[in-house]
């Protein structure tokens, strides 16, 4: 199934600390947390202060269902065509927790259609921002197992 990196935040530091850890743990990518745009923070106001909810300013996966919730970051870098077709089809993730992920690559118009069944590529696709990230390509992750 194709998925976008994800994992579980710890004590250990920011989100975008945690991001980029799952980041390079899966896909093999060393990428500094400060170069990681969190699309949520720009895409969801903040919760007000008078509810008593006190939600995340991230996706909900399903809620009521759940209190799972999910920033959606983005790190955008132009890349040479080298660089692109050396990644596509490397087999990364972590064996000692029975990660098997091979890259893929794929043009931004065509994510809906091959991670669609993964609710942080479609809240990514969505979040996108401007047509100006349509010049870029999405990395998405197809877990193999």
């Amino acid at each position: 199934m194709a998925e976008l990196p994800a994992g579980m935040l710890d004590n250990s530091g920011s989100f975008a600390g945690a991001a980029a850890k799952e980041i390079a743990e899966e896909t093999g990518l060393e990428i500094p947390a400060s170069d990681l745009i969190n699309m949520t923070e720009l895409a969801i106001p903040t919760a007000s202060s008078d509810s008593d909810e006190q939600l995340q300013q991230a996706m909900y996966s399903s809620p009521g269902g759940s209190d799972e919730f999910i920033p959606i970051v983005l790190w955008q870098k132009r890349m040479p065509r080298d660089q692109l077709k050396d990644w596509q089809g490397k087999l990364t993730g972590l064996r000692e927790h029975g990660e098997k992920i091979t890259l893929m690559l794929c043009p931004l118009d065509q994510v809906w259609r091959l991670g669609g069944r993964d609710s942080k590529v479609l809240a990514a696709w969505a979040f996108r921002g401007p047509s100006i990230f349509m010049k870029y390509l999405s990395l998405i992750l197809a877990a193999l197992y």
